[in-house]
């Protein structure tokens, strides 16, 4: 179901939760950590835009070297990329950037054999 709020006098507000305990000031660009992880065969990566935009995905590996990247066109709200071990040809400690043509941000995750 929708998560919704309501003032007092009955105004609609929105809801956000974190677990950081961070002031909410509302949902803005965020990139979730890849699940599951560590990963095997196939792992998602969940996003959260303010409005629709091209995403560009990117994996590289410890030592920096891009080992994959794909660029969507995705509408408001929660998206993900899904990643099959076939499109990265390496296992071990490996980042991926999610980027806007405003923001970005990067985190770990692990392949596994």
């Amino acid at each position: 179901t929708k998560a919704e709020a309501y003032s007092a006098t009955a105004e609609r507000q929105s809801v956000a939760l974190r677990f950081n305990g961070a002031e909410v000031k509302g949902v803005g660009f965020e990139v979730y950590q890849n699940q599951p992880n560590p990963w095997v065969n196939r792992t998602v990566i969940g996003f959260h835009l303010p409005e629709a935009t091209d995403v560009t995905l990117t994996v590289f590996d410890e030592s920096g070297r891009m080992l994959y990247r794909q660029v969507g066109d995705f509408g408001k709200g929660y998206n993900a990329f899904t990643l099959d071990k076939e499109l990265v040809q390496s296992t071990g400690l490996l980042y991926y950037q999610v980027s806007t043509s405003e923001e970005s941000v990067t985190m770990k995750m692990i392949q596994t054999k």
